[in-house]
């Protein structure tokens, strides 16, 4: 039993090290490199919503944000990854919508807070312009 006990003490200390490097790599993105990406994406892609979810920082922490998005009604899971793309270079995550579906802002932030992090806010081009909208438990 000791063994099996220091196997799993190394684990976690080595997973705890991954992921402290991991958000080293990866810092919180600027506003100015976020919101420039955020027009790209959303020139390039149609039919979706994009999201700012503060401190995801790795691809570890991504997946349970996939996991808790792509279980939403309107997420087409045929796009991207269970409907779901994420750069944790500039904390965006990009939700594929069904056809004629929108998203539910509720039920986006309740997910990403389940997953143990912050929605701030999503983005709309409007024009060539990209506007952000902070979800509801973000102040204006």
């Amino acid at each position: 039993m000791r063994k099996a006990s220091t196997v799993l003490t190394g684990l976690v200390l080595m997973l705890g090290f991954t992921f402290q490097a991991a958000a080293e790599t990866f810092p919180e993105a600027k506003q100015e490199a976020r919101a420039k990406a955020a027009t790209e994406v959303l020139q390039k892609e149609k039919g979706v919503t994009l999201l700012y979810v503060k401190g995801l920082c790795c691809p570890s922490c991504a997946i349970g944000v996939r996991l808790k998005l792509s279980k939403l009604k309107f997420v087409d899971k045929k796009r991207f990854k269970k409907g779901i793309d994420m750069d944790a270079k500039t904390q965006l995550v990009t939700v594929a919508l069904k056809e004629g579906r929108v998203m539910d802002q509720d039920e986006i932030e309740k997910k990403v807070d389940d997953a143990g992090f912050d929605a701030m806010e999503w983005y709309t081009l409007e024009g060539d312009a990209l506007k952000a909208h902070p979800f509801s438990n973000q102040k204006p």
